[in-house]
């Protein structure tokens, strides 16, 4: 399609930018991965350690979360003061060496289940890598398609992901039905020979230019202050932290656990829901990428967080398959909404010199989320996942409705692209 055909539909303009239609390819190739590697690990360990698996995939999600925790304000901070794009080429090829030990490590079993443990501090590490990577792929966008474009370049972003969602699902299940789990995370190695020619071949230099004349921490501190000061970021980010405390766990290893253990499914069946999930994750991104106005709004964010506790407590009180299929779809529709709706607005806000060390406080709070799947994990395995899973979702209802009763300010935003073009002095 031709530049003019874009140019023509604004929900489409961004792919007129070439750089940006390089840097959209490369997120659909690392989102491909990133589903279908944990859903492998968690296969993986409940083909090996069947009496534990529910423990030990809480604690590999654990480490992810820990390292989204140490390293993403890290990452906002690098993605302020270096170039981006050669922060992505170095955290992708790092990437691509980390879940090459991982895929030996699930293949050979070296140490029993010692191995274990080694595939948890590697997760660590990866996870650590790509936590640098984010703040500085999002920090990217604006410099490529214009704040004009902005919008419309998220929600193709999150259409693109949630396209490949599905996709990745309904592989993983077929395959790990076919070949064993290590042979499967092996394979998908494949995907960085598209990411990373696909990253050296951006043509665009981006640096925010923020926070080098400070150290590090300090660095760190200004884009803190900045979000803090800001009532409607610092209330976004509160919101953001309570969905992710309840979604996280279920979309990723507890949902799996569930399914296999509660509502007794094959690994196939398992795939197939998971691509339910990605379905309504696609019709939020779809929905959101054609309305865009309706990304700029805080009463959108209240509406897509009520559709997502509700999703949660439907999955979870069901045994009826197309019944849950239902509210599985209800739950990623208001899950990625939550995350989109969030992003945006606050990209839409915040001031180019910090962009990268407050888009690094998204991983930060979905780190913290994924850090506290342990203690999930254990109080799954103490009271029953039949229990816990409707459980984060009435817990999600009710801390979200009190955010929203305490700050009333948040249904009332309506975020501006014009604000994001002043810069701030820290």
């Amino acid at each position: 399609m031709s530049s003019a055909y874009f140019e023509r539909h604004p929900s489409l303009r961004p792919l007129a930018y070439r750089d940006y239609r390089f840097l959209l390819g490369g997120l659909a190739l690392v989102q491909l991965a990133a589903p279908f590697q944990f859903l492998t690990q968690v296969f993986w360990l409940q083909q090996e350690y069947p009496d534990h698996a529910t423990l030990y995939a809480s604690l590999i999600a654990a480490s992810r979360g820990l390292a989204m925790v140490v390293f993403s304000l890290v990452g906002g901070a690098i993605a302020d003061r270096l170039e981006r794009r050669r922060i992505l080429l170095a955290t992708e090829t790092a990437s691509l060496l980390v879940n090459a030990v991982i895929a030996f490590l699930m293949i050979a079993s070296p140490v029993g289940e010692a191995t274990v443990a080694a595939v948890t501090l590697c997760t660590f590490a990866s996870s650590g890598v790509m936590s640098i990577d984010g703040p500085a792929r999002s920090a990217s966008m604006p410099s490529i398609v214009g704040m004009e474009n902005l919008a419309s370049a998220m929600g193709l972003s999150m259409v693109i992901t949630q396209v490949t969602m599905p996709i990745s699902l309904s592989m993983v299940g077929v395959l790990n039905g076919l070949f064993d789990p290590g042979q499967v995370y092996a394979g998908s190695l494949l995907v960085w020979a598209g990411i990373l020619p696909m990253i050296a071949a951006l043509r665009y230099h981006s640096i925010g230019g923020g926070g080098r004349d400070v150290g590090m921490i300090a660095s760190i501190r200004e884009g803190i202050r900045y979000a803090r000061a800001s009532a409607a970021i610092s209330g976004i980010l509160l919101v953001l932290v309570v969905v992710q405390f309840a979604g996280m766990p279920v979309a990723t290893p507890l949902g799996p656990v569930f399914m296999i253990e509660v509502l007794d499914f094959t690994t196939a069946q398992v795939g197939f829901m998971g691509m339910t999930w990605g379905l309504g994750s696609l019709a939020a991104s779809f929905l959101l990428a054609r309305f865009r106005w309706l990304t700029l709004r805080g009463d959108t964010l209240a509406a897509m967080t009520l559709a997502f506790g509700v999703g949660v407590v439907g999955f979870g009180l069901s045994r009826y398959v197309p019944v849950t299929a239902v509210f599985d779809f209800l739950f990623g529709f208001g899950f990625t909404a939550t995350s989109l709706v969030s992003a945006t607005i606050v990209q839409h806000t915040v001031a180019d010199n910090v962009r990268g060390r407050v888009m690094g406080l998204f991983p930060f709070t979905l780190g913290f989320a994924n850090l506290c799947t342990a203690p999930i994990g254990l109080a799954g395995q103490q009271f029953g996942l039949a229990l816990l899973v409707p459980a984060l979702g009435v817990t999600t209802l009710v801390l979200c409705a009190s955010v929203f009763a305490t700050r009333p300010q948040l249904l009332s935003i309506r975020a501006r692209a014009v604000a994001a073009a002043t810069r701030v002095e820290a």
